[in-house]
């Protein structure tokens, strides 16, 4: 008898007992008898049914934020499309301001020439392998373009022709050490003959070259072309005098001259194909 109340089974025993107890002492206080049952079935359901509401309403809280997911899915996918249509959208306006812009600058140019004829072209390529940004156009003999023509900006010369195709041509710029400008400094009318350097290639810059020793020239002065030979017109412009330095042989005097024209940044040029003085 002692081991059997000592035992596990008698210990489970006892707490029913004592757990049914205090359902009838409960249901006594609460109408009776005749609840029993019930109060014992809504102690077990009661948590089963909260156990399921919560599954339930976390299901639903999972189908919701899913279905969050898909909308802001597809309303991300619109504004990437309005995007992208926005981004082509200004990429079509900024062509046609430059468009405008450089035909703007074609008819001023034909105003303040109408001597000139000019052939107007884009830059196609730019020579990789030449140090003095030797470049390519998109016009050749089709549009009168031929070798040794001037190749201006609006803002003032870039360089002239040497080779010419059907289609295309190729620009030497101005410096290129091959090509050679006659020129003159436009407030003292000094005159000497331009040329590059490598040196001054990489700084942008070229040189102004025969100078004679008293020459006047000073920094800020402007240098254009004099239209001695058949290659340039008269007073194009070409660039600002930075510096002026003697001769190693002291005898004459060059001037460094920073060009008007942006040579390493060109997209638009016009080729002088005629012009009269």
């Amino acid at each position: 008898m002692k081991n059997f109340i000592k035992s596990a089974a008698f210990k489970a025993l006892a707490a029913v007992s004592l757990f049914l107890i205090g359902i009838m002492i409960y249901a006594a206080s609460t109408g009776g008898v005749a609840t029993i049952p019930e109060t014992i079935a809504g102690a077990i359901v009661a948590p089963l049914q909260s156990l399921g509401a919560a599954v339930s309403d976390g299901f639903s809280d999972f189908l919701g934020i899913f279905t969050d997911s898909n909308v802001l899915q597809q309303e991300n996918q619109k504004l990437r499309k309005e995007i992208d249509q926005l981004r082509k959208n200004q990429v079509e306006l900024d062509e046609l301001r430059r468009m405008n812009e450089y035909y703007r600058q074609y008819l001023e140019l034909k105003e303040q020439n109408p001597d000139y004829k000019f052939a107007d072209c884009r830059v196609i390529s730019v020579d990789t392998n030449n140090k003095y940004g030797n470049f390519t156009i998109n016009v050749g003999l089709l549009s009168g373009v031929k070798k040794n023509q001037p190749v201006i900006t609006p803002e003032g010369l870039v360089g002239v022709v040497y080779e010419v195709g059907m289609n295309f041509a190729n620009v030497r710029t101005i410096l290129d050490p091959a090509t050679q400008v006659p020129a003159y400094v436009s407030r003292v009318g000094s005159g000497g003959v331009t040329g590059g350097s490598l040196s001054l290639a990489k700084e942008g810059k070229l040189r102004l070259n025969y100078l004679p020793r008293n020459n006047g020239v000073a920094e800020g002065d402007y240098v254009v072309t004099s239209g001695k030979g058949e290659v340039y017109p008269r007073h194009l412009l070409i660039g600002t005098v930075k510096e002026v330095n003697s001769e190693s042989d002291g005898l004459t005097m060059y001037a460094v001259i920073e060009p008007f024209a942006n040579i390493r940044d060109l997209t638009n040029v016009f080729v002088i194909t005629e012009f009269s003085e």
